[in-house]
């Protein structure tokens, strides 16, 4: 059944005064379509459902659900059905939900939550969501390392029987200090004779990330270099935990959300859901770029005014700024997109070597993209005040015009759109900032500016 259909099905079923029956259909659903449809009921509906729903039915999508979501099971659940749900979840998952939920009832939470397993939750806590410790779970296997391979496959197969581990791949081997010596596959660690030591079966780790890092860079390590799952250590390169493939890949969903509002010209990220986000707090976070550009804007109205007098004498200029201004913008927002990708990979370094060869690279690339640019500039500057006003030279004066207003423009938005992204990294901002309105408003005062200046001196008006 359609998510949409199921949507329809449980509103009418609550609406009826039946929502023990409209219960009964999350059984068969995944966690992903739990959470699609618990944000796409109404407000009303979504309490009624919550308020019979037992959360262990959902337990697998609670630490997905938006923050939102997350606060209506907090109004309209007992503590003591929010704790029971929470007891049968992951740490990293219990302590992920734990964020979502009002403080008071957080406390409440912890608090009746077996002890051992509230301190393992509390200490994922005090990492910053964001984080590699706020994604990491604790829940592997680590052994000294001066434990022989017998002793290891012992405590592992028991603790596999109590349900101890977390799903992974590797175990992993720590000295006296707690300092990671290496990690083995579990197949290997069952060929390995008995009596050796494990830290002379590990293989040495190449590959750690702080766990007060942000949770970015354990993506960045994972896709450079193919892991699996990657190990965190603290400052003092004591092993933690380890962040798992599947949080690997939120990580970089989310990330790539993210970059995607900002370099669409949104201020802040939307951390909840779309659906269930208030237009106001839309709004909000929409409007500081917009005000931004409008005032940027003005800067471009400015010069305009400056010729009026041009536009005067000249009216078909002003036929050819669209075209102009939506180029750049074009060019801009295509270097800035390859650049933050570069950046986001790693491919580009925050380095002077890669600075001139990413200037380099992008002029060439603008001349050849104005080797077909120009041509057909130049016939359409020449083409439309030929068919207006009969004159060659007059359409001479004009295509000029228009080719050396697209060149210059393009070659400054090219610039600007590669080296903006870059120079924000520089100075530790997220790189993504550089929005696509953001190059479109400097190429456009670009543009324009060239454009005018252009004419002024072929018309000799000035």
């Amino acid at each position: 059944m359609e998510v949409l259909e199921l949507v329809e099905q449980i509103s009418e079923l609550v609406e009826a005064g039946r929502a023990e029956d409209a219960c009964k259909l999350f059984d068969r659903l995944t966690p992903q379509d739990v959470v699609e449809v618990l944000l796409r009921l109404s407000n009303s509906v979504r309490r009624k459902v919550l308020a019979v729903l037992d959360l262990s039915r959902v337990a697998e999508a609670l630490a997905s659900l938006p923050i939102e979501v997350v606060h209506d099971i907090a109004y309209v659940k007992g503590v003591d059905d929010i704790t029971k749900a929470v007891s049968k979840l992951p740490v990293d998952e219990a302590a992920d939900f734990l964020f979502k939920l009002p403080p008071r009832t957080r406390s409440e939470v912890l608090r009746l939550l077996p002890k051992d397993f509230s301190k393992t939750v509390v200490e994922l806590m005090k990492y910053p969501p964001e984080s590699v410790g706020g994604i990491m779970t604790t829940m592997v296997p680590v052994f000294p390392g001066d434990m022989t391979v017998g002793e290891v496959i012992s405590a592992y197969v028991e603790k596999v029987r109590v349900a101890a581990y977390e799903p992974h791949h590797y175990i992993y081997a720590v000295n006296g200090r707690g300092v990671l010596v290496g990690y083995i596959d579990l197949r290997t660690l069952f060929t390995k004779p008995r009596t050796a030591k494990l830290s002379d079966c590990v293989q040495p780790v190449k590959f750690v990330v702080r766990a007060d890092a942000d949770r970015e860079e354990a993506a960045k390590i994972a896709v450079r270099y193919d892991l699996l799952e990657v190990p965190v250590v603290d400052a003092e390169n004591r092993f933690l935990g380890i962040v798992t493939l599947d949080d690997l890949l939120d990580v970089i969903s989310s990330e790539y959300q993210e970059d995607l509002l900002k370099y669409a010209g949104i201020a802040e990220a939307i951390r909840g859901s779309y659906i269930t986000e208030k237009p106001l707090k839309l709004a909000l976070k929409r409007a500081p770029v917009l005000v931004y550009l409008y005032l940027m804007n003005s800067i471009t109205g400015s010069i305009v005014a400056a010729f009026t007098s041009v536009i005067e004498k000249i009216a078909l200029l002003a036929a050819f700024m669209p075209m102009l201004a939506d180029n750049s913008g074009n060019i801009g927002a295509q270097s800035s997109a390859m650049i933050i990708r570069g950046l986001v990979t790693g491919e580009i370094r925050i380095s002077r070597r890669d600075l001139l060869f990413v200037l380099k690279k992008e002029f060439i690339t603008s001349t050849l993209l104005l080797l077909v640019l120009l041509p057909i500039s130049f016939a359409i500057g020449f083409t439309i005040p030929f068919i207006a006003t009969g004159s060659p030279l007059y359409s001479l004066k004009i295509a000029t015009t228009v080719a050396i207003a697209l060149a210059v423009s393009s070659y400054v938005a090219d610039v600007v759109g590669a080296l903006l992204p870059i120079a924000l990294a520089k100075l530790r901002m997220d790189p993504a900032v550089a929005s696509a309105p953001v190059i479109t408003t400097i190429g456009d005062i670009a543009t324009v500016t060239t454009y005018f200046i252009i004419a002024s001196l072929l018309f000799q008006i000035l």
